[in-house]
């Protein structure tokens, strides 16, 4: 009778698996922290893209314009008016852009997290202190209604950009520690 050994056998089939696993299980935290921690970076992005875009439509158009932040659905939004009923960060908004924070793969929510707020400004339970229904309102002179909002994570990394009222430009804030970055 004649042995041909053409595959693998049982034990061999057992051990590579295990091998995989376990590369897999080490390897799983570090890929989801990194995954949280480029969506926390790409929500800051592009809120801070959404803000110059409001700016610059508002002084080409003459009109305001508004960066909404909806806690309840987590989305973001660059409105073009306030629609019938003169509010901002309602359902008749004219939106043009928009996007929804990564809530459940992602991790990213509104909130301080472990930081709380940045000392000397404003503070609201649900992360966003823009005092228009959450919306931050650009007017034609380049001005805007000042506040912050805030970005936390599942792995406890938190975010803000602050906007003030007299001034064009915002700024980005990380805290790290439970101490936030000037």
């Amino acid at each position: 009778m004649r042995l041909d050994k053409d595959g693998y056998t049982l034990v061999e089939m057992m051990v590579s698996m295990s091998l995989v696993g376990i590369l897999a299980s080490i390897s799983a935290p570090i890929v989801n922290s990194y995954y949280v921690e480029c969506s926390m970076k790409l929500a800051i992005a592009e809120i801070a893209s959404m803000i110059r875009e409001a700016r610059a439509l508002a002084l080409a158009s003459g009109e305001h314009k508004g960066v909404c932040f909806n806690t309840t659905t987590t989305a973001i939004t660059l409105a073009l008016d306030r629609g019938a009923d003169g509010k901002w960060n309602t359902a008749d908004d004219a939106i043009t852009r928009s996007f929804r924070l990564a809530g459940r793969g992602g991790g990213v929510h509104f909130g301080y997290g472990i930081c709380g707020p940045i000392p000397g400004l404003a503070a609201e339970v649900d992360g966003v202190s823009f005092q228009t229904n959450n919306s931050l309102v650009c007017n034609p002179d380049l001005s805007s209604n000042a506040g912050t909002v805030y970005l936390t994570s599942t792995s406890a990394r938190v975010m803000a950009i602050t906007v003030n009222s007299n001034n064009e430009g915002y700024k980005i804030r990380t805290c790290s520690n439970g101490s936030w970055s000037q």
